[in-house]
């Protein structure tokens, strides 16, 4: 089973926001993904233009710990296929500050675009 990392475009937007966990993995500025030799965080430096390449779970985990927002797929089977959703609850409130309206085939889409729609909320 592999992991699954966010996509270089919300990488450029956790390293804007703050994220400042040190991951093994980074982009270069082209986009293209490379592996340090061990975990250090990419985004500490503002005159390069890498960034950090967090797993889906650890960006989800720094949005809930560092800015309260928890992000919640949800899956419908149906006859058409699997279905995917999202709602994103901003604690301490019981209640979904957003549910996407967008349907999505996989649980790691859902996520992707869950982890977006948070960092531009931010």
């Amino acid at each position: 089973m592999m992991e699954d990392y966010v996509s270089f475009e919300n990488a450029k937007l956790l390293k804007e926001k703050g994220f400042d966990i040190p991951t093994e993995r980074f982009y270069n500025e082209c986009g293209t993904y490379c592996c340090g030799a061990s975990a250090y965080n990419w985004n500490d430096d503002d005159d390069c233009e890498d960034c950090s390449r967090p797993t889906q779970a650890m960006a989800m985990k720094w949005l809930r710990e560092v800015h309260n927002l928890e992000i919640y797929p949800y899956h419908q089977y149906s006859q058409d296929g699997d279905k995917w959703w999202f709602e994103i609850v901003k604690f301490p409130s019981p209640v979904s500050d957003y549910e996407s309206n967008a349907i999505y085939a996989t649980y790691e889409e859902a996520c992707e675009a869950a982890i977006k729609y948070c960092l531009k909320m931010i």
